[in-house]
């Protein structure tokens, strides 16, 4: 077929790179400046709340609120900080409180929760005495048990660690690296001297050193330990060494000196960034004190569910304190920044600001 000299001129005058889909390339003489495009910085983000497992409407109405928060700013995970199940822990794997005082209260809060263990969770009595340390293995066990369909809860050991951002690449500097710590078989009432496993004489001491390899080997930017017991707290139970105004006693754990033994030898001489805890119900962001060391602060989150009053609001310096209200708190932190933010239940819902957006009662920001 013969092709006309002016068709061809305009089949042949299109270059090869248009004429096979590809974009032109810019002309050698564009100037114009290409704005790079900084990708975020990476970021955690995660709630802390305690002092829950009753199965209550209290209970109901802090996991509803803490599900609408997640939705609306974003939660990776969630710290349980103890007293999981009252008044004397779970019998089993297959108990029905797994249920009625974790699946149910939290049905919509679909993230992992990394709890740590209670004295209610290792009792025998209402009283939540921590004889029976061996209960508390229920609670490790559902981590891995089938019977935990859902797979939110998380207590692979009763103390271990584990880091964040949760699925960083391989070789990946943590932003955070979180170590649960077991305090209960150091702060026991009633402490039983004749178990083996769990005597605070040994338990103790194993438990530290293990915290302190940790932290000596840590490449996160932030260290923040859990647990159940305060080293210090302005709650009903007041600070370790003094718990429940017992005093120094010459032997055993009911003054919680074990404990404070354990945090005054790791946590405060190699320099915690953080201590979140439970055990007194309310909510509380403690400064850092002069017995401990110029830089860990103490966060309370107890109010989970039931509330009361504080002990002494005036025993340790706050940057803020709540009793009497169900709450929690949110953080977002990076590499650079920890912020934290409380949320305090008025009528069992989150109060809102005046465009109808969650409204926190305090916020905190720490730099590096």
């Amino acid at each position: 077929m013969k092709i006309s000299s002016t068709l061809a001129a305009l089949v042949f005058s299109v270059p090869l790179f248009a004429a096979c889909g590809i974009s032109q390339p810019p002309d050698a003489g564009d100037t114009t400046p290409v704005t790079p495009v900084t990708p975020p910085a990476p970021k955690v983000r995660f709630i802390a709340f305690g002092d829950a497992g009753r199965g209550n409407d209290n209970q109901i109405a802090v996991g509803a609120a803490m599900a609408q928060l997640c939705q609306l700013k974003g939660c990776d995970f969630a710290l349980e900080t103890g007293d999981n199940f009252y008044e004397t822990g779970v019998t089993s794997v297959t108990d029905a409180q797994w249920q009625s005082a974790f699946e149910v209260p939290y049905k919509d809060l679909n993230i992992p929760i990394y709890a740590t263990l209670g004295n209610h969770d290792n009792a025998n009595t209402q009283i939540g005495e921590g004889f029976n340390n061996a209960k508390g293995n229920f609670q490790v066990d559902y981590t891995t048990d089938a019977v935990n369909t859902t797979k939110k809860w998380k207590m692979p050991a009763r103390y271990h660690a584990f880091t964040a951002p949760l699925n960083a690449a391989a070789g990946t500097a943590p932003i955070i690296e979180f170590f649960c710590l077991d305090s209960s078989p150091l702060t026991a009432t009633i402490p039983n001297l004749t178990d083996v496993e769990f005597n605070y004489l040994t338990y103790g001491p194993t438990q530290m050193q293990w915290f302190q390899n940790g932290l000596m080997a840590t490449k996160a930017k932030w260290t923040i330990a859990y647990s159940h017991h305060p080293y210090i707290s302005n709650g009903e139970h007041g600070n370790a060494g003094n718990f429940d105004g017992t005093g120094a006693l010459p032997f055993g754990t009911t003054d919680g000196q074990p404990w404070k033994d354990l945090m005054d030898q790791s946590a405060c001489a190699m320099g915690l960034d953080f201590h979140i805890f439970g055990h007194d119900h309310d909510l509380e962001w403690l400064k850092p004190t002069a017995g401990c060391n110029t830089k860990t602060e103490f966060i309370l989150s107890g109010a989970g569910s039931d509330v009361r009053a504080f002990g002494d609001a005036t025993l340790n310096e706050a940057y803020f304190q709540q009793d009497m209200m169900q709450g929690f708190f949110w953080f977002e932190v990076t590499d650079t920044a920890f912020i934290g933010e409380t949320y305090i239940l008025k009528d069992a819902k989150l109060q809102l600001d005046a465009v109808g957006k969650p409204m926190p009662s305090f916020t905190r920001t720490v730099t590096k």
